[in-house]
Formats: structure tokens, C-alpha cells, sequence
């Protein structure tokens, strides 16, 4: 028996060591429409990346949502892009766009990503049950995705400063069989993620809502 199925598993090791080119990565957010809009114009600006390089590394015998190959675009902008695209779309402020030509902004928006990855990979159980490989035939587990978003958002006055830092964290840990094909749910489950780390930063920054309204905060006589 073991002579027909470890071809299976080479192929299973083939198929997963090339896997990285079988799904691309964009960061976004999916939430509903904010329950108050914020009367004041923001100056959204790029996020910093200080996650760990660890994050963009490429996964063997696996993927990583944010390695060069995956990842559709630059990830800090990318991020940037997608917390402007939610917090516009769903009226969080009355205004929020990257650059003010004829009037200074009431505020400006800054970030960090501290963490931000997302990666599918065999587990333990699949290299050690290799010569009983038979066995991944009864749907024992033997991949696992896992991930994690750890984002912060500073609001400043123009003159620098700070109102409030608002920080939001997610993070995921499934695993799947053989008939689950797991690498192609990590984007899903990194944007997932993501959502509810935007949607943690947009409930502390609407319950600062008076502190960041520019009557309140002397922005506007």
C-alpha cells in the first residue's frame, strides 16, 4: 500500500511547494456604514510598515499571503489605500482623502502595521503520518492556515498634536484535511481579520467623536 500512495505524497509536496503562484493577495476592508459620521475632514497618510520581515517571507511548502509574489501591490500603501476606501465609503469622517489643496485639514490620520500576515503550510501531523499517508484518507488534519493584523491609528491637530491612538488586533488558526483546499482561504481569512481590526479602530475613534469634532478640539472659531 505504502508503494501506491507516497507518489500521492511527493505530489501533494510538489503541488504545495509551487502553491505561492496559485493565489494573489489584496488587502481590504468589508464593513457597514459607520452608525455617525465625525464632522471633520481628515489627511489620511501612508501607514509604517514595522512588521516584523518575518511576515514577508516566503512560506515553504506553503504560501504567505504578503510575500513579493503573492502580495498584488506594496503593503503599506495597500493598507493605507483600503482603511481610506472604508472609512470614506461608510462615512466614519465628513471628509478623509490624502491631500488638501486649498484648505489645512481639522486632522490628520497616521498608522503603524505591527503585524500583518497571513500563511498556509502542512502541519506536523502531515510530515510525520508521511509513511502512513493512507491514513489522510479518513480527513485528519494535516494543513494549517493562521495569521494575524495588528494595527494602531494616531489622530493629530495640523500643528502635530496628538488627540488619540487606536489600536485593533485579529488574528485566525484553522485546520483542514486533504479535501480542503487551504491555501486559497488565507486571503478571506487575512482580510477577515483585517476588517475587524479596522472595525475595533473605528468604535474607539467614534467614541472619542466629540474630541475629534474641530469645535471641540479649537480646530475651528
Amino acid at each position: 500500500m505504502k508503494r501506491i500512495f507516497y507518489p500521492t505524497t511527493l505530489l501533494a509536496i510538489s503541488l504545495l511547494a509551487t502553491g505561492c503562484a496559485s493565489i494573489s493577495y489584496k488587502p481590504s476592508v468589508s464593513l457597514g456604514t459607520s452608525p455617525q459620521t465625525i464632522k471633520a475632514s481628515v489627511k489620511i497618510e501612508t501607514f509604517a510598515d514595522q512588521s516584523p520581515a518575518e511576515d514577508k517571507e516566503t512560506k515553504a511548502f506553503g504560501v504567505s499571503a504578503c510575500e513579493p509574489t503573492t502580495l498584488q501591490g506594496e503593503l503599506a500603501p495597500d493598507i493605507t489605500d483600503a482603511i481610506l476606501t472604508d472609512f470614506e465609503n461608510n462615512m466614519v469622517f465628513e471628509t478623509i482623502k490624502k491631500r488638501f489643496d486649498t484648505q489645512q485639514p481639522d486632522l490628520v490620520m497616521t498608522g503603524t502595521i505591527h503585524r500583518f500576515y497571513g500563511v498556509s503550510a502542512p502541519n506536523a501531523v502531515f510530515w510525520l503520518t508521511i509513511p502512513i499517508d493512507t491514513i489522510w484518507l479518513l480527513g485528519i488534519p494535516i494543513l494549517h492556515n493562521q495569521g494575524a493584523v495588528d494595527l494602531d491609528v494616531t489622530l493629530t491637530r495640523p500643528d502635530g498634536t496628538v488627540i488619540g491612538t487606536y489600536r485593533g488586533k485579529a488574528d485566525f488558526s484553522e485546520s483542514y484535511s486533504m479535501y480542503h483546499d487551504a491555501q486559497l482561504s488565507v486571503p478571506t481569512q487575512l482580510n477577515n481579520a483585517f476588517s475587524q481590526s479596522v472595525a475595533q479602530i473605528r468604535e474607539q475613534i467614534l467614541k472619542d467623536s466629540e474630541k475629534l469634532t474641530p469645535q471641540q478640539t479649537g480646530l475651528k472659531q
